[in-house]
């Protein structure tokens, strides 16, 4: 049992098992709310889940050189963190890549356990006991009915690249756990805090009691580039409004700064996710 030779794990090869079956599910967002669980495909995706310490409960390797290339140099950690031959599979390659959803799939699969979304009023609590003025201002993304999974996603693993701490997803915007907005963070969606807020109020009460500004994004705004957010408080929410209609006339009533990025050209508007790099940037 030590050795965990990968030619002894259990080789799945039917459609019809039961198992398969039951993971495939979870490429439906249906099929990741009755079991609660996910699909982290990828060696870096599946990396950035370890490091984010995500409950991994199942490991599949892909039954060819790649799966145990990497199931190999994952053997010895597999071996220190107590995984069984009853939670590691080899799947044939047909099976593997209906499951990983991936045009080029890179021989691991993690199913994990869903994590739950963080209230807000205790995320602040925790996140800004004995915060000093001189520490790193606390920045948060807050996606206004967003609907496009893949928008979502992009801009998830932006927020990871720039250093944000969180996301708050607003009532209306996609599942944070659908397959393919999963599919497109790479893993980045473990690396950040998911929060949900119950109304728009609440976010204005807490952001006023904890001095978080909350500025959006919409085409009549002050300029980007002239644009310097109050580096007094502790710290923003930026908000990206839905692809289509913007911002919320909820939240541009509660928002305290409205900027604009300008453009030469005479496109309308930018993609979501393109308008949230170029704002994570340069407020960062």
């Amino acid at each position: 049992m030590d050795e965990l030779l990968f030619e002894r794990l259990t080789l799945i090869s039917a459609r019809q098992n039961s198992r398969f079956k039951e993971w495939n599910r979870l490429n439906t967002t249906q099929g990741v709310k009755k079991q609660g669980l996910l699909i982290v495909e990828g060696l870096r995706a599946c990396l950035t889940a370890i490091e984010h310490q995500a409950e991994i409960t199942t490991i599949l390797f892909s039954n060819d050189t790649m799966g145990e290339y990497i199931y190999t140099k994952a053997k010895g950690w597999l071996i220190q963190e107590q995984f069984g031959y009853n939670q590691i599979f080899r799947l044939d390659s047909e099976l593997f890549d209906s499951i990983a959803g991936a045009k080029n799939p890179q021989g691991i699969i993690f199913i994990i356990k869903k994590p739950d979304l963080l209230n807000f009023a205790e995320w602040l609590i925790k996140n800004t006991a004995g915060i000093q003025a001189e520490d790193k201002p606390i920045k948060l993304a807050l996606f206004d009915k967003l609907s496009d999974p893949g928008n979502v996603g992009t801009m998830i693993r932006t927020a990871h690249a720039f250093d944000f701490s969180g996301v708050i997803l607003s009532e209306g915007t996609v599942e944070p756990f659908n397959p393919k907005l999963l599919r497109s963070t790479m893993g980045s969606l473990f690396a950040l805090d998911l929060i949900g807020i119950d109304s728009y109020s609440e976010l204005a009460d807490l952001a006023k009691k904890y001095q978080l500004q909350i500025i959006i994004s919409d085409l009549e705004g002050d300029l980007l580039p002239e644009f310097e957010p109050d580096r007094t408080a502790s710290g923003f929410i930026l908000v990206i409004g839905n692809e289509a209609h913007g911002p919320s006339n909820e939240i541009k009533q509660i928002a305290d700064h409205c900027v604009t990025i300008p453009m030469s050209g005479n496109a309308e508007s930018l993609n979501a996710a393109i308008a949230f790099g170029i704002l994570a940037y340069q407020l960062n």
